[in-house]
């Protein structure tokens, strides 16, 4: 989850012809006749890319909800089932139903699999932040217990893992600009190492992700939540851990000014490729909370989002792999944390509440055509 900074949501000016007057220039969204409804991850595919989605284990009880993903997805995520909180609700019992669910789903399809997320310093367990401040514990044990009991059990059948989540946090004050999170309280920036080298021993070939926000945000918090997370990648690289890709999570705003600096993005893409690590748009969305008018104003402006940030990652081929958030209105986080003020659904995904393909799947599908073919790799 991405917060916007409070002093920065000022919306964008519409002009009668919809274009964005304040910002950078529309890109506009291809005519659906011409692009045709050959499946994203097919489209991805030609390209040398994945393409996927996460999913809800409960949503998957809908037949309707299914045939979406199968057409559609190469890859999925399994929301928050794996997130350590709903996974060991009461200490040293893990329910492993939801990411299971997920994983027999992906098998069964011949689809991909990825973690999400070992650490972060949300929906963590209510017991966990007493047991890391106890003294008769041992943090450093407890996190890489954990760690290896969830890894191992999903060893090989994992693409990818989120080791950890939104670890950058520049307005905590640290010189580092990592988060004040209770791994940090507990370990120090250490934790980070010993995250990511637990996770190399539990899953040997998954991709071992480094996943934040704000990369794309064009606001001074964004270029020192770009250059703290530079600098940690640097020092973590520099120790030989094992770490192999940056997350990009992707939670557009077009409707923000300052929001989308796609310039700002491309260059610090090319930093992290210059690092010899790869690219993974993993949470990718668009919500139209801050634009007025109507639903065919509204799922243009973020179409275009989808558009002008898929032509920067996309043009990198260190981007190897696009995740949504999500991939039916119906179903999306937007709605609930981020409510219009009209109380509509939020319209930040490729379908909509019906089902039904909207501009942004259009826009989705363009830019994987768009992309340029990467060389045949091993290691998306």
């Amino acid at each position: 989850m991405s917060p916007i900074p409070a002093l920065s949501r000022r919306r964008f000016l519409v002009g009668a012809s919809g274009l964005v007057l304040a910002g950078c220039a529309q890109v506009a969204t291809r005519d659906p006749a011409v692009i045709g409804e050959t499946a994203l991850k097919d489209r991805a595919a030609r390209k040398g890319l994945v393409f996927g989605a996460e999913v809800a284990p409960r949503l998957l009880r809908n037949s309707a909800y299914r045939a979406m993903l199968i057409r559609d997805a190469g890859m999925v995520v399994a929301g928050n089932a794996l997130k350590w909180g709903p996974l060991e609700r009461f200490r040293q019992t893990i329910s492993f139903r939801g990411a299971d669910t997920v994983a027999r789903f992906a098998e069964s399809h011949g689809m991909a699999m990825r973690g999400h997320t070992f650490l972060w310093h949300r929906m963590v367990p209510s017991w966990l932040p007493g047991a890391l401040r106890d003294e008769a514990e041992d943090p450093a044990r407890l996190l890489a217990g954990h760690i290896r009991a969830v890894g191992e059990r999903y060893r090989g059948r994992m693409h990818s893992w989120d080791v950890v989540n939104e670890a950058i946090e520049p307005d905590d004050g640290r010189p580092d600009g990592l988060r004040n999170s209770l791994f940090l309280q507990a370990l120090g920036p250490a934790y980070l190492e010993l995250a990511f080298r637990t996770a190399a021993e539990a899953d040997p070939h998954a991709r071992l992700v480094f996943n934040d926000y704000g990369q794309e945000w064009g606001w001074d918090v964004g270029r020192r939540r770009r250059d703290a997370t530079l600098r940690v990648l640097e020092n973590l690289l520099k120790k030989d851990v094992p770490l192999h890709a940056v997350g990009i999570q992707g939670h557009l705003d077009p409707g923000v000014d300052g929001a989308m600096d796609m310039h700002s993005l491309g260059r610090f893409c090319d930093e992290v490729a210059e690092l010899g690590l790869t690219i993974q748009v993993t949470e990718l969305d668009a919500r139209d909370t801050s634009i007025g008018g109507g639903i065919a104003r509204r799922d243009r402006l973020v179409a275009d989002a989808y558009a002008r940030f898929l032509e920067t990652v996309l043009a990198r081929p260190a981007t190897k792999a696009v995740i949504t958030w999500g991939i039916t209105d119906r179903h999306s986080w937007l709605t609930r944390h981020f409510p219009r003020p009209d109380g509509d659904t939020v319209r930040g995904l490729p379908y909509d509440a019906d089902f039904t393909r909207k501009p942004a799947w259009y826009a989705l599908a363009a830019a994987l055509d768009a992309a340029p073919k990467r060389a045949p790799s091993p290691t998306l």
